[in-house]
This record gives C-alpha cells, structure tokens and sequence, in this order.
C-alpha cells in the first residue's frame, strides 16, 4: 500500500525543506565514516562520531537562521527541531523495524496531539545504517498515536553530489600499519663492539 507524502498532510513538511535536511545529514555521516578508517576505529567509534556530528551540525543549521523555516525546540541529546511547526527527530536505525531506545519517546517539544489514527503525530528522520556507500538513504517517516506508519518519504544518495556542510571537515588519509619488528640484540651488540674499536680520529676508508 502506497503513503501519501508528508505535504499530504502539512504544507511545512516539502520535498525542498526535507532534502536539505537529509542530504546534510547522508553528507556528514558519509564523511565521518570515510574518515575514521584506522584499526583504532571500530563501529562504535563511527557510529558514536556521525551522530555527534549530525546532532550538532543540526543544533548549529537551525540556529543559524540560514532559513526561516527551520527552528531548534530541543538542544539536548534528544535533539528536536521544528520544520515550520512540526517537530522533528532524527535517528540511525532499521526504517522498517526502527528499535533504538527512545524511538517512539516524545519529550516536552516533540508532542503532536489527534484524534484521526490516519494523522501522524511522530515525524523521525531515520539514517539507514551504512558505511557510506550510494545506496544510503534517508526516511522520513510519520507516525500515528499507535506508532503505526502512516507516512513515509525516501531520499537516496545514488546519483548526487557531495556539497561541503556548514562545518569544516578535514581530508580523510590513509594511515599506514605501524612498522613492527623484533630487535636483534646479538647483532646490535656486535655492532656496538665495533664502534668502541674505532678511535675518534680514524678515518673509514
């Protein structure tokens, strides 16, 4: 069965507004990973950097005013923002069977209240988990008050262009493997012998 599209069911919620959105948030997630590839770098590691990122590249875009339709409500780790006035929440997670903690949670910004179950009253941006590659995408998926989806808006990263975000982010390089080796201590020895047999005048022919 086919959803109808978030401007269905408001006019704030438009294809333009929810794709700078979600091209800002695949841009950071898809540098963050490129960038954390050294053996210190596990999972958690990039997981727990592109969502730092995420949350504080959309903590900075909403207060920056750069559009008018986008406002901060919440600035803590559940970080809520409002396109125009629906309230917004952003996560990394299975889009068809989302199961992070807090999910559904509502805190005191992120409350939509009706009567009508065919009305979403949760919206969540939800980062489909990958590691950078061109079939990353984003959801933007509401909700009714039975956390049935209702709603649902897909933007993939195939066939676009990465664009510099409002922060700076560095080149990734590629750190090569610490050269490891055991040291001889019978060969430096003799060495050593070597060198106390040589006066501090003499010339090596």
């Amino acid at each position: 069965m086919r959803t109808l599209p978030p401007s269905s069911f408001s006019g704030h919620l438009t294809d333009d507004r929810l794709r700078v959105i979600a091209e800002r948030l695949l841009d950071i997630r898809y540098e963050t990973i490129e960038m954390l590839n050294t053996q210190l770098d596990d999972n958690y590691v990039k997981e727990t950097a592109a969502y730092g990122r995420q949350r504080n590249m959309l903590i900075q875009l909403s207060l920056s005013r750069k559009y008018d339709w986008l406002s901060l409500l919440h600035a803590g780790m559940d970080v809520t923002f409002a396109i125009g006035t629906i309230p917004c929440r952003f996560f990394t997670d299975d889009p068809l069977h989302p199961n992070k903690d807090g999910f559904f949670k509502k805190n005191s910004t992120d409350d939509l209240f009706a009567t009508d179950d065919q009305i979403p009253v949760t919206w969540r941006f939800i980062v489909s988990k990958s590691h950078g590659e061109s079939d990353s995408k984003v959801y933007f998926i509401g909700y009714n008050n039975y956390n049935d989806k209702i709603c649902e808006w897909v933007h993939s990263q195939e066939n676009r262009s990465l664009y510099s975000v409002d922060e700076f982010m560095p080149e990734s390089v590629e750190i090569p493997s610490a050269q490891v080796e055991l040291r001889d201590k019978e060969a430096e020895k003799n060495a050593a012998d070597k060198n106390d047999g040589i006066k501090p005048n003499e010339v090596k022919k």
